[in-house]
This record gives C-alpha cells, sequence and structure tokens, in this order.
C-alpha cells in the first residue's frame, strides 16, 4: 500500500498552476494523467490503468483537500456519492465514474428525468442527515451514468452551514421550463455559460 501512496503523490507532485486572467489553469502534470475537468478549487485527472481519479487543489485551497476528505468519510455508503481511495496534502484520490454531467445532457439533448431530479434530492437529503450541508450543486457537478444513475461528484463545499439555494434553483428551473414543450432539445453551451454567469451577477448570495 505503501507504494500505492507514493505513486498518487508523486502524480500529485507533477500538477502545476497557472493564473491566467485570474482564474488557475493547469501548467504541466505527468504524460499518464489525462485532464478530466477543472473546477473554482481544484482540477481533476484520470489515473492511467485503473479506474480511479486525483483530484489536485490549486495553491491556496490545498487545506480543502482535507475537508473535502472528512465529508466523504460521512457518506461513504451511500451509492451516489463517489468511493474515496486516498488523501493527501494537496490531493484526494476517488473512484473514476464514466457518465455526462447534467451540463453535457442539456448539450447534447440527452433527456433529464424527473426520476434524475429526485435521485438528487434523496441524495441530498441523506447527507443532511450525516451532518453536512449541500452546496454547490450545479450542472458539472451532476453526473448521469448509462444506467441513469446521478452521481453527484463534488462535496467540497459541504461542510460549509451557508445556505445555497443552487440546487433549488436548478430545480425550479427543470419544473417551470425544461418539461414544457417550448424548451429546446439541445441547449448552447454559450447559452448555459451566460445564464450561469447571470445567476451569480444577480444572485451572489445564493450559491
Amino acid at each position: 500500500m505503501a507504494g500505492v501512496t507514493k505513486t498518487y503523490k508523486q502524480y500529485a507532485d507533477s500538477v502545476s498552476f497557472w493564473v491566467v486572467k485570474g482564474t488557475y489553469e493547469v501548467y504541466s502534470s505527468h504524460p499518464h494523467l489525462s485532464i478530466c475537468g477543472a473546477g473554482r478549487s481544484a482540477a481533476v485527472f484520470k489515473l492511467p490503468e485503473e479506474n480511479r481519479v486525483i483530484k489536485v487543489y490549486y495553491p491556496p485551497f490545498e487545506s480543502v483537500a482535507k475537508q473535502e476528505y472528512i465529508n466523504y468519510m460521512k457518506i461513504t455508503d451511500h451509492p451516489q456519492y463517489a468511493s474515496l481511495y486516498e488523501v493527501g496534502t494537496n490531493y484526494i484520490v476517488l473512484e473514476y465514474i464514466k457518465g455526462k454531467t447534467a451540463f453535457q445532457c442539456l448539450h447534447e439533448g440527452i433527456h433529464i428525468s424527473l426520476d434524475q431530479i429526485k435521485q438528487v434530492d434523496d441524495a441530498l437529503g441523506y447527507a443532511r442527515t450525516q451532518g453536512l450541508y449541500p452546496s454547490d450543486i450545479h450542472l458539472h457537478n451532476l453526473l448521469i451514468t448509462s444506467d441513469g444513475l446521478v452521481r453527484i461528484i463534488d462535496i467540497a463545499r459541504f461542510s460549509n452551514p451557508k445556505p445555497c439555494r443552487q440546487w433549488d434553483d436548478l430545480k425550479a428551473g427543470y419544473y417551470k421550463h425544461y418539461r414544457k414543450a417550448y424548451f429546446p432539445t439541445q441547449v448552447p453551451k454559450w447559452l448555459m455559460n451566460t445564464v450561469a454567469k447571470i445567476y451569480r451577477s444577480r444572485y451572489p448570495n445564493r450559491h
């Protein structure tokens, strides 16, 4: 096990970031790592030859690794959250989940069902029973697998007791617009990004 842990640390140490227009971006990483995505506090890479990913935090957010580890330990037995394998100073190693984000589904015209909305409600409700505060639930953090299961893939901010209405607002949009005949089959990325930007600007205290 010590060898595996050392390998994960080596992969994490291979990742470096730089700041472009106020945003952290990956500058370099080990050639065997393939990037899966990047968020406000970290970048996620697929590890080679195993169904795991390594989430490496940007320098100002390295302390979040331990907090997210604690959050995962509280909900480790729930099927809609990723399994946790390792934690380091600036990284965590998680289960690799193959699927499409809700953002990708809207863009590609893949239907999001009412049952999948209820799955998210149930998973967030479970987190609350474990003493967590579900937060930062948006289209990029909801992954839908080929068998229709919704997996929540970022719980770094679940320890923040500040109320977050993002999921409630997304759900309201689902009922008010998505299920209506006028809603487009495929939604352009630029439109979703514009709506998200307006939302953050108009409601800075709701996420």
